[in-house]
């Protein structure tokens, strides 16, 4: 059985590059879910059948991926769903933040498809 992903970012053409990306990769991807901001995404989720993964951008309009990432890990529903971080924000304190968030991994724009592919692999193997 393949996998859900749900991506989240503000732009569609930086959406359809990750999804290009990660059905690249070795993973079986079933579902790929999108959605334009955290506030978006928390409503992909309520209404998802379950994500296995979420990967969002960190600078977005309405709820930056850091609040969507702590509304996340709130949630008794979805809590527990891997989310790794893909931006271009790069400061320490941003991915500091993340991870003392419970972010699964902090992927740096640009980024290869390889990248992409580990992450992938790290969380659903």
């Amino acid at each position: 059985m393949g996998v859900t992903v749900l991506i989240v970012d503000d732009s569609a053409v930086m959406r359809k590059i990750l999804e290009r990306s990660l059905r690249q990769t070795q993973v079986a991807i079933d579902t790929v879910l999108e959605a334009a901001d955290g506030v978006e995404a928390l409503d992909r989720l309520q209404s998802a059948n379950g994500v296995n993964v979420i990967f969002t951008d960190v600078n977005m309009p309405n709820m930056d991926g850091l609040e969507f990432l702590r509304q996340v890990r709130q949630s008794t529903k979805y809590g527990k769903v891997p989310v790794v971080m893909v931006t271009t924000e790069g400061a320490e304190a941003k991915v500091n933040e993340a991870m003392g968030l419970g972010a699964a991994g902090y992927i740096k724009k640009p980024f290869t498809p390889v990248q992409m592919q580990e992450a992938l692999q790290k969380i659903v193997s």
